[in-house]
């Protein structure tokens, strides 16, 4: 009977530390990954809010190939709202860089013919940050799984600390007048990430 109880107690003992070691190591990654400001470059990750009106994951099937005319009307799309916290911002230069992350494409779309654009308004001017196509999409985008989709900056004019941001990112199959079948149902995915970085002027 005493070995019993000794043998619980171990278990018990034994799961109680566990669990400590785990929480404390949870407790160091969280710390680690979480917010963060870097004081020496002035890097952080919170001072942009982004507040997405669609989903921030893109999961597209590339359907009929449209004219330029119509993109807006009948691209797939998904449309994000950029918050600027100017109390943290202000005086600061600062960065918006905008990724699509665990990014995957089909190899048939690597061509000119399928298109993509980043275009971020403030209420009163569009600002067209990238337009591009798959024939630029290069392999390290695609081993990495992350392509890059545009900064705006308060340095090029793209951003400002006092507005907020209505950003729409489009994807689309060009039309051209040839057969476009083989793009047609093709797969182009990833989820859309944000960061900000900021430096005293």
């Amino acid at each position: 009977m005493e070995f019993k109880k000794l043998i619980l107690v171990l278990v018990v003992t034994t799961t109680i530390i566990f669990g400590c070691l785990w929480g404390s190591t949870y407790a160091y990654y969280t710390y680690n990954n979480g917010t963060s400001v870097n004081v020496t470059t002035g890097s952080v990750n919170t001072g942009v809010a982004v507040v997405f009106s669609q989903s921030e994951y893109m999961n597209i099937q590339t359907g009929v190939p449209i004219t330029e005319d119509d993109v807006d009307t009948y691209a797939s799309k998904t449309v994000f709202t950029l918050t600027p916290d100017s109390n943290i911002l202000s005086g600061y230069d600062v960065a918006v860089t905008v990724n699509l992350i665990n990014f995957t494409i089909d190899p048939e779309l690597l061509v000119a013919d399928f298109r993509y654009n980043l275009s971020c308004s403030d209420g009163t001017n569009t600002n067209l940050i990238t337009s591009s196509s798959g024939n630029v999409i290069h392999d390290d985008y695609i081993n990495n799984k992350v392509l890059p989709l545009g900064t705006l900056s308060t340095s090029n004019g793209t951003f400002d600390v006092d507005k907020t941001y209505t950003c729409t990112i489009r994807v689309w199959l060009h039309e051209t007048g040839s057969n476009q079948n083989n793009l047609m149902d093709r797969s182009f995915s990833g989820l859309v990430k944000v960061n900000s970085v900021f430096r005293k002027q």
